[in-house]
C-alpha cells in the first residue's frame, strides 16, 4: 500500500520539543505526547514531511522561549527526526501569492508563517495537517488548498486509510 503523505505544521510537533526542555529544566521524566505516539504507531500508513521552516520555528521557540542552547535543540531535532524519519524540505522558493492571499484573508503573523507551510505541503502534493482550527479555517477560506487535515480527521485517516476525503471539500 502506497503511504499518505502529510506534511506536519510546526504545531503538530512543538509540544515534543518543549516536554524536552521542561524535562531537562526540571529534572522530571520526558513526557512523550499522544500526537507524537501515534504518528510513530501510524508510520506504515504515512510519510511524514517536515522542514528548515518547521526546525526554524522550533529552534526560536527553544533558544528564546525556554533559554537552551542551538546544540541542545541540535540534539532534541536529531533525536525527533530519528524517531519518525520523515522527509525533510530544506528549501523552498516562495513568490507572491502570499501578499494576494494576505489581501484577501486578515489573518495574524503567526497564521502567515502557517500559510508558508502550506505552500511547502502543495509543493510535496501533501497533505497539510495542523492541529490549529484557526489556520485550518483560514486556509479554507482562502480557498488556495483542499487537502488538510486536523488532527482529528489524521485519527480517522489512520482508521480508514483507503478513504482519502477527510479534509477535503
Amino acid at each position: 500500500m502506497e503511504k499518505i503523505r502529510l506534511y506536519l505544521d510546526t504545531n503538530m510537533i512543538h509540544d515534543m520539543f518543549t516536554n524536552q526542555a521542561d524535562a531537562l529544566k526540571t529534572g522530571a521524566e520526558k513526557e512523550t505526547p499522544k500526537k507524537f505516539e501515534f504518528m510513530l504507531e501510524h508510520q506504515d500508513k504515512f510519510e511524514f514531511i517536515i522542514s528548515f521552516l518547521t526546525k526554524a520555528e522550533i529552534m526560536r521557540e527553544l533558544v528564546s522561549s525556554h533559554s537552551l542552547e542551538q546544540e541542545r535543540v541540535e540534539k532534541f531535532w536529531l533525536e525527533f527526526v530519528q524517531a519518525l524519519n520523515p522527509q525533510y524540505v530544506k528549501e523552498f522558493t516562495f513568490d507572491e501569492r502570499i501578499v494576494e492571499i494576505v489581501g484577501k484573508v486578515r489573518m495574524r503573523l503567526r497564521t502567515m508563517v502557517n500559510f508558508f507551510h502550506l505552500f511547502i505541503a502543495m509543493r510535496e502534493q501533501a497533505y497539510f495537517v495542523s492541529g490549529d482550527k484557526q489556520i485550518v479555517d483560514k486556509i479554507q477560506e482562502a480557498k488556495v488548498y483542499d487537502k488538510i487535515l486536523t488532527y482529528i480527521d489524521l485519527q480517522k485517516l489512520a482508521a480508514n486509510p483507503h478513504h482519502h476525503s477527510y479534509g477535503e471539500s
